[in-house]
């Protein structure tokens, strides 16, 4: 794991696996041995004996769930306003299943047009301005562009998941 903190605590479901130095003299890094439990790590860093910083991960567990969330709930027309949906495969408490990639489709409709659409994966072939595209790492992120004031809805499906719905405000420029 890396740190610029002085030493690093790792706990997997409660139990630490002790403290190690991290920072600087370290480059940043140190690392721990374990095996793999479902459930949840937690990284805490320390400076100067204090706590400074700290980490989760979590399990992610039941079934795929289709989860979109908008950066922010209400844009601006004619400003060049945009709003990023933020599209993950996640459970029903909205853990990320970084394991469970799939193929997905957004639909735009109303006074917005889709600008772009895709994933982080570095290998992909797929094209960002295309309605479809593979998740990496259960993530995808949709970027959305106002035509008018009103509205615009956004669809996401994928193979096996319920579709999820998200709707953007477009406010005029004036308000």
């Amino acid at each position: 794991m890396y740190s610029d903190a002085d030493e690093v605590e790792l706990l997997v479901n409660g139990r630490s696996l002790g403290r190690r130095p991290v920072g600087e003299q370290h480059r940043f890094r140190t690392e721990f041995e374990t095996a793999y439990e479902p459930g949840e790590l937690l990284a805490i860093a320390y400076r100067d004996g204090v706590e400074s910083g700290r980490d989760v991960l979590r399990t992610a567990t039941g079934p795929v769930v289709l989860h979109a969330e908008p950066d922010r709930p209400v844009i601006t027309a004619g400003t060049g306003d945009l709003a990023y949906i933020t599209v993950t495969l996640g459970d029903s408490a909205g853990t990320v299943h970084p394991a469970a990639d799939r193929p997905m489709r957004v639909d735009v409709s109303g006074d917005g047009t889709l600008i772009g659409f895709g994933s982080a994966d570095p290998t992909t072939e797929e094209r960002f301005d295309a309605a479809e595209h593979h998740t990496y790492q259960g993530r995808a992120l949709a970027v959305v562009k106002p035509t008018a004031p009103g509205g615009i809805r956004l669809v996401a499906t994928a193979p096996d998941c319920d579709p999820v719905e998200v709707l953007v405000t477009v406010e005029r420029p004036d308000r």
